[in-house]
């Protein structure tokens, strides 16, 4: 061990008194050293005199006034390492300071401890180093790990320390360098940067605001200009077609040669309309140019960079004032007057076709009345017409409007009328192709009875259709010469209608008689067969009767009389068919429908039978089954029963469904062994007896089941309840006594084989586990939280008794610099005070790294 001057050994001493109060168990520790002691090394049972670390540290200290403790021993005594014995020292001469002992500055002075048989080395981080930014994460990742491990890892410890000193030093000069670049970077932009941006920026406005003004005058106005332009062009349009027409109007009655004539009527009134529209809209374009004359000014007047007059003058050429009517003057003047330049042509062609057409429906008419049809009806609305013709001629030279108007109005009645001509004719077509068809088929029924047909069968008659058909058609006829031409058409539709069901009655009554002809041996063929089959069934029921238990074949025991009236009833229905189908009678119809239902007896008779025989031949299939269906279901029950005596987690209702098939199966052997069995229900017995292994084959599964969970889920939940009763923090352990409490409850209900009440009473002892659990963190937290609280408060404490009596630590901000104390005249720039997590006024930040 080496040592300097008085005060240095004064620290070696405090040092092997603190080691040795650690060992023994003491809480004394001595006070800390002077401040104005040389260089403070500790070297305690490692060799060397760690020259170059105090030679680091006294540069240092002259270089920025902060001073370096370093402690380097072999081994710490006791089982603490060295960031206990750091903090210890630290807060011993930490409490000491604020006492008036010793010159430790716990905002300012480092202190290292390095102990070299655990390979550690811990340094506090005060608090003036702290506010530059050196937290622990730096001061481990980039300064302890980058300079002193590498040189550790060597046993170079003196130079390690040395280098950590001065690599300490560099990294806070070299942040107190970029913090005085920030600033003089911020003040370079506060006084000459920003300023000359800001008035760069108003002048760039100021241009950007005239250039944008500039472009919305230039735009506004051209738009004003565009629309006086159009405006102008629209006003004089209007004014030329104005002229036109007043020069077309005044030569009209001088120039047209169809106007030899004076005008009267509606054509007078025509011409007398076209001058007033003339005049009228004279007085309008009037207006227009009042407007033109009034925007032409205003956008003469606007000034530079101005829009407003632009503004004004283009609201005024979109008001409905300013909009020249050339689309009304087009329809109100040059409209009429195209009329009545072409009205002569067009009446005298619109009389000349008036008369063709009706020339031609005239014809017409008489045509109708070559195919025996009445043309009356037609004749008054024909008269009506020619008089509306000869009416409208006498008036084309002197009102050919009017003429016009009457030839268009005689026109649409002629269009009715022949209109009205078409309907009856295409009437009178349908009616003669109806009365065609009715004797078309009259001639196919005669035909039929030439070949010895009768075709008298009630219902079967065709006559009657056809009588109606020839009636409808006489009808038709006659409606048709009244001129009901609609009411003509729907008895025409009747008497297609009843062809068309006489056409069918004929096909059917040919299309029975050969069903007929078909049915009648085969039915009569399966009605032997039937009897036959009827001998076989007797036998059947005769076997059944003497071999087996009456109740197994019961429900068909009167199967045989049943089917013995139902062959009489066949025998019936087949004579009646011969009957029908005779030739003195040929009710066809009749025969058809009597056959069928003789069909159905049959197939009813045959399902009677085969039930018997079906019956004789199950009853067999199962007396021979029976015995090997039995022995499987025996097998599985007594399978069950093993497996129930071997299983300890059965209940009773397994043991029951067991019990339940064996006690089954002697009733169905007691069954089976009887004179005349009855082994259909033997063989439900048997099936009982399966299905209920079965379920007792499932039981037995599921309370193997439940136990095992119920058995899992205690064990997990007694896991989880050790597990809580042994947390313990802050003077907190949380209370499981009821989970406890409900695990032992669920074990006793497992034992009684009350497994769903196990699993359930289980899940709430879990829920009361996790409750405790969380009841007990947060009963932690809130202590720690009023722990922490209390540390505060005393740090405060602490804190203000110090600045009171003058001895720090503290931190003056001048605008030259930032002070700290208790030596006021130390600097400490750029060590800006920032608060701890606990809210004191130094820092405990220690960083700690193993090598």
């Amino acid at each position: 061990m080496t040592t300097g001057r008085p005060a240095h050994r004064a620290l070696v001493v405090a040092c092997l008194v603190l080691f040795q109060g650690v060992a023994a168990g003491q809480p004394e520790i001595p006070a800390a050293p002077d401040r104005d002691d040389p260089p403070r090394v500790f070297v305690s049972g490692v060799e060397g005199d760690f020259a170059e670390t105090r030679a680091a540290i006294a540069a240092a200290k002259q270089a920025s006034g902060r001073d370096y403790r370093v402690v380097v021993v072999d081994t710490v005594p006791g089982a603490e390492d060295a960031g206990s014995l750091l903090e210890k020292v630290v807060d011993r001469w930490r409490a000491g300071s604020a006492e008036g002992e010793g010159g430790f500055n716990p905002a300012g002075d480092v202190t290292i401890a390095v102990d070299v048989g655990d390979r550690r080395i811990a340094m506090d981080v005060p608090w003036a180093l702290e506010a530059a930014g050196l937290d622990s994460d730096t001061l481990e990742r980039d300064l302890i790990a980058r300079t002193f491990v590498p040189r550790a890892a060597d046993g170079l410890f003196d130079a390690g320390l040395a280098d950590l000193v001065h690599a300490t030093e560099r990294w806070v000069r070299d942040r107190a360098d970029e913090k005085r670049r920030a600033e003089e970077a911020t003040r370079e932009f506060r006084t000459r940067t920003l300023p000359i941006g800001l008035a760069s920026l108003g002048v760039a406005g100021l241009l950007g605001g005239l250039a944008v003004q500039w472009s919305r005058h230039a735009r506004r106005l051209r738009e004003a200009q565009e629309k006086l332009a159009t405006f102008k062009a629209e006003v004089v349009a209007l004014s030329d077609l104005l002229d036109g027409e007043q020069e077309r109007h005044r030569m009209l009655p001088h120039a047209d040669a169809d106007f030899q004539t004076p005008m009267e009527g509606m054509t007078r009134a025509t011409y007398d309309n076209v001058q007033g529209s003339i005049r009228r809209y004279r007085e309008r374009w009037l207006g227009l140019m009042d407007v033109w004359e009034k925007a032409q000014a205003t956008v003469d007047g606007e000034w530079f960079l101005g829009t407003s007059a632009a503004e004004q003058a283009i609201s005024l050429l979109d008001s409905a004032d300013a909009r020249p009517p050339l689309a009304e003057v087009a329809a109100e003047c040059k409209a009429p007057l195209d009329a009545l330049e072409s009205a002569h042509e067009k009446a005298r062609e619109a009389a000349a076709a008036l008369e063709v057409q009706l020339s031609e429906a005239t014809s017409r008419l008489d045509g109708v009345g070559r195919r025996g049809r009445s043309a009356a009806s037609f004749q008054a609305a024909i008269a009506d017409i020619d008089r509306g013709r000869r009416r409208a001629g006498e008036k084309v030279e002197s009102d050919p409007v009017a003429a016009r108007g009457g030839l268009e109005e005689a026109r649409s009645m002629l269009d009715a009328t022949v209109g009205r001509i078409d309907a009856l004719e295409a009437g009178e077509d349908r009616r003669q192709r109806a009365v065609a068809a009715t004797e078309e088929i009259r001639q196919r029924v005669r035909a039929r009875r030439a070949e010895g047909w009768l075709l008298d069968e009630p219902g079967a008659n065709p006559d009657g259709q056809l009588d109606a058909a020839a009636r409808h058609a006489d009808l038709a006829a006659q409606l048709l010469d009244a001129g009901e031409t609609e009411a003509a058409v729907g008895n025409v539709e009747r008497a297609e209608q009843a062809n068309a069901e006489a056409t069918a009655l004929l096909e059917s009554v040919v299309a029975a008689k050969a069903k007929a002809e078909e049915l009648l041996p085969a039915t009569a063929a399966r009605g032997e067969a039937l009897a036959a089959a009827r001998r076989s069934a007797a036998a059947a029921l005769e076997r059944l009767a003497a071999t087996y238990a009456p109740a197994s074949w019961s429900d068909v025991a009167d199967n045989l009389a049943r089917a013995d009236d139902a062959l009489v009833r066949v025998a019936t229905l087949i004579d009646q068919a011969r009957a029908a189908l005779a030739p003195d009678r040929q009710h066809y119809l009749r025969a058809v429908a009597i056959l069928e239902e003789a069909e159905r007896q049959e197939a009813w008779v045959e399902g009677c039978l085969s039930a018997i025989t079906d019956r004789l031949a199950e009853l067999d299939g199962l007396r021979s089954a029976l015995p090997g269906r039995r022995d499987r279901a025996v097998e599985r029950v007594r399978n069950l029963e093993h497996r129930l005596q071997r299983q300890r987690t059965d209940r009773i209702r397994a043991n029951e469904r067991c019990r339940e098939a064996a006690r089954i199966i002697e009733v169905a052997d007691q069954g089976m062994r009887a004179e005349r069995p009855d082994p259909r229900q033997s063989a439900q017995l048997i099936e009982a007896a399966d299905t209920a292994a079965a379920r007792g084959e499932q039981l037995a599964t599921e309370d193997e089941r439940l136990a095992r969970q119920a058995a899992n889920d205690i064990d997990e939940t007694d896991a989880l309840v050790r597990r809580v009763a042994a947390w313990y923090a802050e003077g907190v352990q949380a209370d499981v006594r009821s989970a406890a409490s409900a695990v032992d409850a669920a074990r006793a209900l497992l034992e009684r084989q009350r497994y769903e009440d196990a699993i359930h009473t289980v899940a709430e002892a879990a829920q009361q586990a996790r409750i405790a659990y969380a009841t007990a963190t947060a009963e932690a937290d809130r202590r720690r939280i009023r722990r922490q609280q209390e540390i505060q408060r005393r740090q405060l404490e602490e804190s203000f008794a110090r600045i009171s009596r003058g001895t720090g630590p503290w931190v003056v901000r001048l605008p030259g610099a930032t002070f700290t104390g208790p030596d006021p005249w130390r600097s400490a720039a750029n060590h800006i005070p920032r608060p701890t997590a606990a809210g004191g006024s130094w820092s405990r930040d220690v960083a700690e790294v193993r090598w």
